[in-house]
């Protein structure tokens, strides 16, 4: 059956109730708070290596910027070229549609020609027919 202990029943000695330490966590923070925690001898001594491990933070945070620019530059480079490349298709594609010979016609009409509908005749002409005399 669960029972609330009162105050007034003592803790029994067989149980796995143990009285925690008080302060102990308390004297670290007031430590840390206080500064008392970088004038011990142990911290001064250690301080060449603090500064390395601050200098390899500091390298960290400078190349997550480096990378993440990096890759929205990649990004924005990728995207040029899918619009380049669509741009490239749709100028190949006019091309092609304008090179068909009904489009080619259709121009030429345009500009007062005609299409010829028999093939050319090849005309022989004698040697030396086109030389001038003087």
């Amino acid at each position: 059956m669960n029972t609330y202990r009162t105050e007034s029943e003592p803790v029994q000695s067989g149980s796995s109730e143990r009285p925690k330490k008080k302060g102990h966590a308390g004297k670290h923070i007031q430590r840390v708070l206080s500064g008392e925690f970088l004038v011990r001898e142990g911290m001064i001594k250690h301080m060449p290596f603090i500064a390395f491990l601050v200098v390899l933070f500091l390298l960290n945070i400078g190349l997550v910027y480096f990378f993440e620019n990096t890759a929205r530059e990649k990004v924005r480079l990728q995207n040029e070229l899918n619009e380049l490349r669509s741009q490239y298709n749709t100028t190949l594609s006019q091309l092609e549609k304008s090179k068909q010979q009904s489009n080619v016609a259709q121009a030429i009409q345009e500009m007062g020609l005609k299409e010829l509908r028999t093939p050319p005749e090849i005309i022989d002409v004698e040697e030396g027919f086109f030389e001038v005399e003087n």
